[in-house]
């Protein structure tokens, strides 16, 4: 009698455990909804610092609709792996945002009134069939004010910047104020005007800044930088008087983002004339402020690049020849940091007689290079360039140090105040002329109201050793197109500029944010494979078409005679191409073999991950389940024994 309740016992087990099963889903989906865990190679779905900052800090709720056409991409599981790492990532935000983002994932059906919401919002849709159906794959947040933020389709070119293009617009729409960029410069970047050259146009860099942002100028001497100043942008800080410079450090100390481009030999301040000093050096530099941020520009060093030199016109006018100016640069992508936001996407940079950074020794603050020069490359005096530069000479001249010379950088961390004293005094000669100031001069000038000694937090500032960067004539060309003037630009200059300011306008947290890893895993091996038989297979084709070529030729000849006749063919004749074209069908044969050994190899290798993704791991878990019996029998053995 008691096998049946032993058996009744047994079931009963397995549906408690059925049971158990199911209530455990049930309260995983519920109660650990938010919970995560990471375990992705490169932590794919680990928020970084900065994002977490701007989530938490986030007051304005938002609405994020998440299109994707789910029975569309069916069979188009490239997009269906995006998708979801996408949709994962938003749910990461929403989890993290406390209920400050509300998220919707949406399936705009072909010819839905979902569709028709997408393409309201500003998506695009990319055409599958000839009935019009179309897939859909973006972005569309709002705030309570309706201002919109729009991921027309995610690409998956871009999926290493994805948290930072997420962070952005959520940031966005979170401070939807547009961003105010204060300018200071002694060059007519925001255009100027000249009496005996009459109104100068602004540079076609401030055009595109005043496309996303608010373009102030500040003049050279302004006193104190504006709170409401998201971004403080330097140009050729020539002479700037010390009231000048103590504003740029107490507003950088205070939290403010500055983009600081100085030069060791403005190309573009040369080209303005200087009746009142024609010999005047067209340099500058902010050692005093440097100096508190722990960089250094090499004082009066111009960086030459063999590598990256541009070609300019050498020679005379009757035998003019192509010249590498090595003071001139064209950097690509290999110059870039391609982990950077700022940099990672550029494609080339012009640069015009550029200085050299570097970070100070036992500096507080980070260095972070942005672009530099290639290995072949030196340093040279700026005198070579400032008057009648010989580029011929200079190549001649040239000597690579082996060494890169970084060109941009960006300077973070803790950093003290280059004016412990407060600003300096005006340079004139009014304190000495004053008789009641020589009574004071033993006593400590008096700090003014909210001085800053260090920085309240990390300062983040850009350095650009060339102010020429942002000059139209190193990076744009005007044109014409339909009687209208056009400008095509020919290098990222412009990119970069606005690329910098866009980064820096946001919040501090999205400026430290670097590109990640992608969610695409290669199967490297299986790549290596292909790569190596696709050698082979190249190789013999090749042979195999100049076979074709050569026999072609051949039989042209042979067939046809040098009156238009057709001759006929001796048995040598017929027997040489009969061996031709059986040496045809044996190479043709080869790659045929080619391709079943790349197949073959190819299968083997997916049989061998096979195994070890599905009966590998059972395998080793019924090994040391079996282990772990034989032990325990073992132990019970013994135990037995010893009880005898």
């Amino acid at each position: 009698m008691t096998l049946p309740g032993r058996k009744f016992s047994a079931w009963a087990a397995v549906a408690l455990a059925a049971a158990l099963f199911l209530a455990l889903n049930v309260l995983s989906q519920t109660a650990l909804r938010t919970a995560r865990l990471d375990l992705t190679e490169g932590r794919l779905y680990t928020l970084s610092d900065g994002t977490r900052a701007m989530l938490e800090s986030m007051e304005e709720p938002l609405t994020v609709r998440f299109f994707f056409s789910e029975s569309l991409a069916a069979d188009l599981p490239g997009f269906r792996q995006y998708a979801q790492r996408v949709r994962e990532l938003l749910e990461t935000y929403a989890a993290r945002a406390g209920g400050a983002i509300a998220l919707q994932i949406i399936d705009p059906e072909p010819f839905s009134p979902a569709e028709d919401e997408a393409v309201a919002l500003g998506l695009r849709g990319v055409p599958l069939t000839e009935q019009g159906e179309r897939l859909y794959f973006g972005m569309a947040a709002t705030n309570t004010t309706d201002d919109l933020e729009v991921v027309a389709f995610f690409q998956d070119a871009r999926e290493a910047f994805l948290e930072y293009d997420l962070t952005r617009a959520f940031y966005r729409l979170a401070n939807p104020k547009r961003p105010v960029v204060g300018l200071i410069s002694t060059l007519p970047v925001d255009g100027s005007f000249d009496p005996q050259r009459g109104a100068m146009p602004a540079w076609t860099v401030a055009e595109q800044i005043r496309q996303l942002f608010e373009l102030r100028d500040l003049t050279t001497d302004v006193a104190e930088v504006p709170e409401d100043v998201d971004v403080l942008m330097v140009v050729h800080p020539k002479d700037l008087p010390g009231a000048t410079r103590y504003a740029i450090d107490q507003y950088v100390l205070g939290g403010g983002k500055a983009m600081v481009f100085v030069d060791p030999f403005s190309e573009a301040a040369a080209g303005i004339p200087d009746p009142e000093n024609p010999m005047r050096l067209h340099n500058s530099r902010l050692p005093d402020l440097f100096a508190a941020w722990g960089v250094e520009l090499a004082p009066g060093m111009v960086v030459g690049d063999r590598l990256t030199a541009r070609k300019v016109r050498g020679g005379t006018r009757e035998r003019p020849v192509a010249v590498d100016y090595i003071a001139w640069l064209a950097l690509g992508a290999e110059n870039f940091d391609r982990e950077n936001i700022v940099t990672a996407q550029l494609g080339a940079i012009n640069v015009a007689t550029a200085g050299a950074l570097s970070p100070v020794e036992g500096a507080a603050t980070e260095f972070t290079p942005l672009f530099r020069s290639s290995n072949e490359a030196m340093l040279f005096e700026r005198m070579h360039v400032q008057f009648m530069p010989d580029p011929a000479q200079l190549l001649a001249d040239f000597a690579a140090t082996g060494e890169s010379y970084v060109m941009a950088a960006r300077v973070s961390g803790p950093a003290e105040t280059a004016f412990p004293d407060g600003p300096p005094p005006p340079e004139d000669d009014s304190a000495a002329s004053d008789p009641a100031a020589g009574d004071e001069e033993d006593s400590a000038p008096a700090l003014p109201e909210g001085h800053r000694a260090a920085s309240d937090g990390p300062i983040n500032v850009l350095i650009v050793a060339d102010s020429d960067i942002l000059s139209d004539r190193f990076w744009v060309q005007a044109g014409s197109f339909i009687g209208q003037d056009v400008i095509v630009p020919v290098a990222d200059n412009g990119a970069f500029a606005v690329n910098a300011l866009d980064v820096y306008a946001g919040s501090s947290d999205l400026i430290g944010l670097r590109s990640r890893r992608t969610s695409d895993r290669p199967f490297t091996v299986v790549r290596a494979l292909e790569r190596q038989a696709e050698e082979r297979f190249r190789e013999t084709e090749e042979m195999l078409q100049a076979q074709v070529r050569d026999t072609e030729a051949q039989l042209a000849e042979l067939q046809v005679g040098g009156d238009g006749s057709q001759p006929v063919l001796t048995p040598e004749q017929q027997a040489s191409i009969a061996a031709f074209r059986e040496r045809l069908v044996s190479t043709r044969r080869q790659l045929r073999e080619v391709q079943l050994a790349l197949r073959r190899d190819i299968e083997r290798l997916g049989a061998s991950l096979q195994f070890l993704n599905v009966a590998l791991v059972p395998i080793l878990v019924a090994l040391v389940g079996f282990v772990v019996a034989l032990l325990r029998a073992r132990r019970r053995r013994r135990a037995l024994a010893a009880a005898g």
